[in-house]
């Protein structure tokens, strides 16, 4: 009985402090695609377009893990690699202009 009791608060204490810290476990999917705007912002960031197979609005950050060809620098090149959380882009200060899009956590790309 003892040893029923003793596992049964073992796994309660393991599922509470599951539940308590999952909203801040980041989770990071994969994207891809060649770019249709590149654009550096004012937040020192750069925004990036991609198109298909996995395309949408992209952030490069001075923390993203960046490979060989370096961050996005224009049009056509292509971008490959993992995005996580929401982030944004300062377009304009006057009037205060965001583009919102994911961070990139991890990226390589084409010269």
């Amino acid at each position: 009985m003892h040893i029923r009791t003793l596992s049964f608060r073992a796994s309660m204490t393991a599922f509470i402090i599951g539940t308590t810290l999952m909203p801040f476990v980041a989770y990071a999917f994969p994207f891809g695609g060649q770019a249709s705007i590149v654009r550096p912002c004012y937040n020192e960031v750069i925004y990036a377009s991609l198109g298909p197979p996995r395309g949408g609005p992209y952030i490069w950050a001075p923390s993203t893990k960046t490979y060989l060809f370096g961050p996005p620098r224009h049009a056509g090149q292509w971008l490959l690699g993992l995005a996580s959380i929401n982030y944004y882009c300062i377009v304009s200060r006057r009037p205060l202009i965001t583009w919102p899009g994911s961070l990139i956590t991890m990226m390589g790309s084409s010269q």
